[in-house]
């Protein structure tokens, strides 16, 4: 009977495992279809949805970026914990855009909406990013990689119009323009003398070899003389 009632308990918690990853996937599915109705998708889970999408984008980001983790020689462990800290770093990275789209509403449209009503919006336009492990081919990772960009800013247009009950314009400025601010601030943090970034993949890879920067800057071509 114990064993029994622990087969069931098993049952019901993969059951309820399989729905969360159902409601994730269709989720983002209807995010990257740009869909405004994405967000309803993830009612039963609440919060969970929005941050599990956000965190797989994240991973997916530096499985693309997966040859510093290989000039570098990262153990599976270090590896791992460095593909959780991109997945965090994407959530913080929402939080700033969501605080900004924030501010900006109130700015542009006089809207009261709060961060927290916000956030899960910003979070679920990530989902384009799950794609972000195309960035590791050649020649047209770059390419890849700025076309994620501009498809994340689409899906935060769409999907914030309902959330402000704005205009199709209306939304675009206001998402646009914390797009914008918010690509500053990821500038800011790589190019900072902080360099914030390069410190985060040090502290979760356990080594302090190659970065993007060296990487970089190691591919360059000199002009031959």
């Amino acid at each position: 009977m114990i064993c029994l009632r622990g087969w069931q308990t098993d049952n019901v918690t993969w059951d309820v495992f399989g729905d969360f990853l159902g409601a994730m996937v269709r989720t983002a599915g209807r995010a990257m279809a740009l869909d405004p109705s994405a967000l309803t998708m993830a009612d039963r889970f609440g919060w969970s949805v929005p941050i599990g999408i956000a965190v797989l984008a994240g991973v997916s980001i530096m499985v693309g970026q997966s040859i510093l983790l290989a000039i570098n020689r990262v153990s599976r462990v270090r590896g791992v914990l460095t593909l959780l800290a991109s997945g965090v770093g994407t959530v913080l990275m929402a939080a700033i855009e969501a605080s900004l789209v924030a501010v900006l509403g109130r700015l542009i449209l006089g809207n009261s909406q709060h961060v927290a009503d916000l956030l899960p919006t910003v979070l679920i336009a990530f989902a384009p990013y799950w794609l972000g492990f195309l960035v590791l081919l050649p020649y047209s990772g770059p390419g890849v990689a700025r076309a994620l960009e501009v498809w994340h800013l689409v899906a935060l247009w769409l999907l914030l119009i309902p959330v402000l009950q704005a205009g199709r314009w209306s939304a675009l400025l206001v998402a646009a323009a914390a797009w914008l601010a918010t690509a500053a601030v990821h500038a800011f943090a790589d190019n900072s003398p902080l360099r914030l970034r390069e410190r985060v993949f040090r502290w979760s890879s356990g080594t302090r070899g190659l970065t993007w920067r060296d990487v970089r800057a190691s591919s360059r071509l000199e002009p031959q003389p």
